[in-house]
């Protein structure tokens, strides 16, 4: 993964990196060519698990809904991730929605054709699995700062995460936001109201940390912003 320290991170699956360039076009050689349009729930919690999808662009968003219907957004995944890779190793039903959050384009893998991959390939589970650790670790480092933190750090912390993913350098240490995310999702994935995200991004623009430009939102000061963060 190439990243500094506010930049894009460009990031590749562990699962091709560990194989050599012929084990790799033999495996994308088995893949499907997928195009999701925005908005797109591909992967639905309790639809089975029989595909994973290897994105090449656009952003994936990972959510949970509860029965009461209060929605949490657990990731937000794009090039070079991988989706749906943990129901199709346990042969289960998914347990969360994958929608696209902007167009999506990747390619899929059924469960049987993985299989036999890497029955052949056994060097390529240490990726699947390097894959699914990343994962859990970035999971459980979210959840921590969303039960130990007060709103305004769990909004920080989860701001300065998605402009060091996704923010795009616009020089003098300025950063854009794109795709944007509205503040009913930044509060989904914060556990706030969305009055408590505007609250506090208004209070962020008055301090000089960041501002609005239509629905994109532009960090001007990332230093104070991961100070926040913590």
């Amino acid at each position: 993964m190439n990243v500094d320290d506010w930049g894009v991170a460009r990031r590749e699956s562990l699962i091709l990196t560990v194989l050599s360039s012929e084990d790799r076009k033999a495996l994308l050689a088995l893949a499907t060519p997928r195009h999701y349009p925005t908005g797109k729930v591909f992967f639905a919690k309790g639809s089975p698990g029989d595909t994973l999808l290897l994105i090449d662009t656009g952003q994936v968003e990972i959510s949970l809904t509860s029965p009461a219907g209060d929605r949490s957004i657990i990731a937000h995944l794009g090039p070079g991730d991988c989706v749906g890779e943990m129901a199709v190793l346990m042969g289960s039903e998914r347990t969360a929605d994958a929608r696209a959050k902007v167009d999506v384009t990747g390619r899929s893998v059924t469960r049987t054709q993985l299989l036999r991959f890497l029955a052949q390939h056994p060097q390529a589970t240490l990726g699947l699995v390097a894959d699914l650790c990343r994962k859990l670790q970035a999971t459980t480092e979210t959840l921590a700062g969303v039960f130990a933190a007060d709103g305004g750090t769990r909004l920080a912390k989860v701001l300065a995460g998605l402009v060091r993913r996704w923010g795009i350098d616009e020089g003098d240490g300025v950063f854009r936001l794109r795709p944007a995310v509205s503040q009913a999702d930044l509060g989904d994935m914060a556990g706030l109201t969305r009055e408590s995200v505007n609250r506090q991004i208004k209070a962020w623009e008055a301090d000089g940390i960041l501002h609005r430009d239509g629905r994109e939102l532009v960090v001007i000061d990332p230093e104070r912003l991961a100070a926040l963060a913590g």
